[in-house]
């Protein structure tokens, strides 16, 4: 009867640390459960910010792209003589500045050399004087290599 007391008790205490081992495993499963639930709330408020951060720097990609349009208008018509009939004062000022007029080769390799001096992106130096943004990169890259060629 001895062995079976002891039997029973050793059985008994196996099943107190199981249960305490349960509850210990239950309460840390609980624990990891609410840090998983701030952190899926986390990466949610990112995704919102970074939505709004993309949206933003999309408005100011095309207000930068709208003003280098107005800076290259700007300055064709700086670079322009004036004509005798444009000396002639309009009643009406135009409500839109006209379109200039197809750039030869030498003033669009000048405006985009100017453009990439400022530090434009070859796309958005592309957009800004409607061509193509490799026609830009080859303009830029033959004018970094005649800098090169005539600095050595």
């Amino acid at each position: 009867m001895n062995i079976e007391i002891g039997l029973t008790i050793a059985a008994f205490s196996v099943s107190l640390i199981a249960f305490g081992f349960a509850i210990l495993s239950y309460r840390k499963n609980k624990i990891n459960r609410e840090q998983l639930g701030f952190a899926e709330s986390q990466i949610n408020d990112l995704n919102e910010s970074l939505a709004k951060s993309r949206e933003s720097l999309e408005t100011n990609t095309q207000r930068v792209a709208d003003q280098a349009r107005r800076v290259a208008w700007l300055e064709t018509r700086v670079r322009k003589p004036r004509s005798a009939s444009s000396d002639i004062i309009d009643d009406e000022p135009a409500a839109q500045p006209a379109e200039p007029k197809k750039l030869n080769i030498t003033e669009r390799r000048h405006r985009v050399i100017a453009l990439a001096s400022r530090g434009q992106r070859p796309d958005a130096i592309a957009a800004t004087l409607g061509m193509l943004p490799g026609e830009v990169e080859l303009i830029v890259n033959l004018n970094h290599a005649l800098a090169n060629a005539t600095v050595h």
